[in-house]
């Protein structure tokens, strides 16, 4: 095994993959156990990881496996936009809740829009993934890809800019 590699592929993953898994799990310290638990799973496989498919694929296939998985295992079924948990009390915690309010806010929107969508929207976003790693995912034309994303957020702006009473 190449620590090296791996160290790389790591760091180059672990905040899209933190991310991805927080705004699903909600819970910061669930979040951290379950990004930790994947990439154990990431490590055991890396040896025998395909180079024909993108490193960014394949972790966040493992991703959403495992919270699948972790779902089902507590039997629970949540959507992706459940959020349940609030900023730590701070110095600026009142900037945090109106941030979260207004996270939250923009969370109802984005769930209220077609799947498609919300897809586009929380691949190239909340996931950071390149429109050749979306095109590869969806099995779909990147540039296609490009336009339908770019007009999914102008949909989510118009949306939140409404509810938000967001400037233009």
């Amino acid at each position: 095994m190449d620590q090296g590699r791996f160290r790389q592929f790591y760091e180059a993953n672990f905040a899209r993959i933190y991310r991805y898994v927080a705004v699903r799990v909600g819970k910061r310290e669930i979040a951290e156990d379950l990004v930790s638990e994947i990439f154990l799973k990431a490590l055991k496989a890396f040896e025998s990881y395909d180079e024909s498919r993108s490193r960014s694929s394949w972790i966040f296939t493992i991703a959403r496996n495992h919270l699948a998985n972790y779902y089902r295992s507590a039997g629970r079924i949540v959507a992706d936009e459940e959020i349940e948990s609030m900023p730590i009390a701070g110095p600026d915690f009142r900037e945090k809740v109106e941030r979260f309010d207004e996270v939250s806010k923009l969370m109802k929107v984005l769930s209220e829009m077609p799947l498609e969508k919300q897809s586009l929207i929380r691949m190239k976003y909340l996931e950071e993934l390149s429109y050749d790693e979306m095109a590869e995912r969806l099995r779909r034309d990147k540039n296609a890809l490009k336009v339908a994303t770019f007009r999914a957020m102008k949909e989510l702006r118009e949306s939140a800019r409404k509810l938000l009473c967001w400037k233009t």
